[in-house]
């Protein structure tokens, strides 16, 4: 042992140590690294996983306003027909003199349709579009609860009395049809977009 001379073998301890050290060093940066891009990949997965769920929320929001546009446009139209029959029925009773209710049926069918018409407006959104459908109800009561507009006339006084009633409620049936058509066409043309 003592024929090695140290300044032979200084060198190759440091060049050892040297390389030990290096492997080490590399091998704890390397697990280092891994983490790090183990992280950063989990944070994607995860920033990726919250987006479609998202996107999946905000199309499932849409179908079913969608649906719900659909459905208050079928109870719109028999809101309006309903109405239309008994605003008929009152035309036509007072021609006769005679102030009655509703026959049973068609009272029961009203309200049922009402109902409807509030479930599904109370699904909306678009507080405008809620509050334009609640004008048309209370256009619809007013159309239907007020049959003693006509006593007293007569004649072309009953009949120019029951066209302008028919008149003002069938503008108010157009302008919510346009409305809701208006709403079910941005349903419809809707895509998701980087705003969304």
């Amino acid at each position: 042992m003592s024929d090695i001379p140290w300044d032979d073998l200084w060198p190759q301890i440091v060049i050892a140590m040297s390389t030990l050290l290096a492997a080490f060093l590399g091998f704890l940066f390397a697990g280092v690294n891994d983490a790090r891009r183990d992280r950063r990949l989990a944070g994607r997965e995860r920033a990726t996983r919250d987006e479609e769920r998202r996107a999946a929320a905000l199309r499932a929001r849409h179908e079913f306003q969608l649906a719900t546009l659909l459905e208050l446009q079928d109870a719109i139209q028999l809101m309006a027909r309903l109405t239309g029959r008994a605003m008929h029925f009152d035309h036509m009773q007072a021609r006769k003199g005679q102030y009655t209710q509703l026959p049973g049926g068609h009272s029961e069918d009203m309200h049922a349709n009402g109902v409807d018409v509030i479930r599904l407006r109370n699904r909306l959104l678009d507080a405008d579009l809620r509050a334009d459908i609640q004008r048309f109800e209370s256009a619809s009561v007013d159309a239907t609860l007020s049959p003693q507009t006509f006593e007293g006339l007569e004649g072309d006084a009953l009949e120019s009395a029951a066209l302008a009633r028919i008149n003002t409620f069938g503008d108010e049936v157009s302008r919510i049809m346009d409305r809701l058509g208006t709403s079910l066409r941005a349903e419809l043309e809707w895509r998701p977009s980087e705003a969304d």
